[in-house]
């Protein structure tokens, strides 16, 4: 059975009036026995009461976008529920566990305010559970402690369809390890919130290393920094979407994934691709828009099923012709002129029919402005270099007043001079900065110390004070008589 989808603006809307809901009365709630299905979504319900009566034969039940706290008695007490959608709700608790437990196959749950996952889709052993959505609960983790994750990990469910992302899950990615049948696992999201991201830095983790059926993977904004080398224990994997995160490269093993079709890694900073990437002879769709690719491997041409190319806003200079024979191109703000044939221009509108927002043309190549540093010395060099030619080439006017205590008195000496320096050669700003400071006397600033300078001299005066002697006249003698 497929999962109702939730996101859905039309589904969400089809019970609104004139942008209203009005609260039903649940007491007046009555079906033919005959029914399977009923929608209750969109209908403002805060409970249900306890003497509704359901259908005896009720499959399918939507109180999605309500205002329910918990889950009503009566639909706990349903015996051959399979689906249950209870999304967009305010729900902390779903622990006790239902009649339907092992009759129910779908079970959506996102948008909500669990404090918890609910215990006994793990504890009961739910075989006939195939479709479970966690998403958008973000305090989920809030009841970890004291044991209860560690008690969850013990536990495998039976779950193939899995979402749960953006759930701030971050200190326990271990729980991925509870779905070992996962074949479709959302834990990113392309539409998402910042503050509810689940953060994974490095793709398998710990946990995730469980699920070698999976694929379909999606870890869109993940804060993923780093593709291990296991990462073909994903054998199976057929969809892959790694993007909008902090990716810089792609380890060779990446291409043994030879079952993959459809790839994503649209919004990184990755460099290159691996020579081996011909190696994926099943890819359909390669996606890896707004990265900073500068080269393509040659291998490349390889890629005789490639259905769809889109490498829009990078730093390639070229691409290879056979790429362009591609059905759905776009190479856009690149540091190469488009293509102006008809063809490529069908084609590239066929790729951004759903995307909105890209610029069609050559990128402007920003050239960076030489150092002034030299290549050819050293910091060490350039920096002595310099003090010995301003300490030869330094021109002070050096006016001596009198030194006699006689021309102490005199009106010259008193008057007041100008002693002036030459200017100095215009230099590197780290120069000056070392200059600066040398003179002060000092290389490191009083505010760079976690405690300042002064403190730390009246610190160690204090522990080690200075020994004085007294003494009866100015040049009294102290020593001994055999010193």
């Amino acid at each position: 059975m497929e999962p109702m989808n939730s996101n859905d603006p039309v589904q969400n809307k089809k019970s609104l009036t004139n942008g209203f809901t009005k609260e039903i009365n649940t007491d007046a709630l009555t079906w033919p026995e005959k029914i399977t299905t009923i929608d209750l979504s969109n209908k403002n319900l805060v409970t249900i009461d306890a003497s509704v009566k359901f259908p005896p034969n009720l499959i399918e039940l939507n109180l999605s976008h309500n205002r329910l706290t918990e889950i009503p008695r009566v639909v706990l007490n349903l015996n051959k529920l399979k689906s249950l959608d209870v999304s967009y709700n305010s729900i902390k608790y779903f622990d006790e566990t239902p009649n339907f437990c092992h009759s129910i196959e779908m079970l959506n749950l996102a948008n909500n305010k669990l404090a918890g996952p609910p215990y006994w889709v793990w504890a009961e052993d739910c075989q006939k559970l195939t479709h479970l959505d966690l998403s958008f609960n973000l305090d989920i983790t809030e009841s970890f402690n004291d044991g209860y994750f560690e008690e969850l990990l013990q536990y495998k469910t039976h779950v193939i369809h899995l979402k749960i992302n953006n759930c701030r899950l971050t200190h326990h990615l271990e729980l991925y390890s509870t779905f070992p049948k996962a074949k479709v696992l959302e834990i990113g999201s392309e539409k998402l919130s910042h503050l509810c991201v689940n953060r994974v830095m490095e793709v398998p983790c710990k946990g995730l290393d469980n699920c070698c059926d999976l694929e379909s993977l999606n870890l869109s904004n993940t804060h993923l920094y780093n593709i291990a080398t296991n990462i073909d224990i994903f054998t199976s994997l057929v969809e892959l979407n790694l993007s909008q995160n902090h990716l810089s490269g792609l380890p060779i093993e990446f291409c043994n994934l030879h079952n993959l079709k459809k790839c994503t890694l649209s919004f990184n900073q990755i460099l290159y691709l691996p020579d081996a990437i011909g190696n994926l002879k099943n890819l359909l769709m390669l996606h890896m828009d707004s990265n900073e690719l500068c080269t393509l491997p040659d291998s490349i041409k390889e890629l005789k099923n490639l259905e769809v190319f889109d490498v829009y806003n990078n730093c390639l200079y070229e691409v290879p012709e056979e790429m362009k024979q591609i059905a759905e191109v776009d190479f856009a703000q690149n540091y190469f002129d488009e293509p102006e044939d008809t063809e490529y221009s069908m084609k590239k509108e066929k790729l951004r029919l759903n995307i909105e927002g890209r610029f069609d043309g050559r990128k402007i190549e920003v050239i960076p402005q030489e150092s002034d540093h030299s290549p050819d010395t050293t910091d060490d060099e350039e920096l002595l270099q310099y003090l010995n030619n301003t300490t030869s080439s330094k021109e002070t006017v050096h006016i001596n007043p009198p030194s006699s205590p006689e021309d102490w008195d005199s009106d010259d000496y008193w008057v007041p001079r100008f002693c002036g320096t030459t200017s100095r050669p215009p230099h590197a700003s780290w120069i000056d900065f070392v200059k600066r400071k040398m003179e002060e006397g000092s290389f490191c600033p009083m505010d760079a110390h976690a405690v300042s300078i002064a403190e730390q001299v009246k610190y160690e005066k204090m522990c080690k004070p200075k020994i004085v002697h007294e003494v009866v006249g100015q040049f009294d003698d102290l020593s001994d008589d055999n010193s």
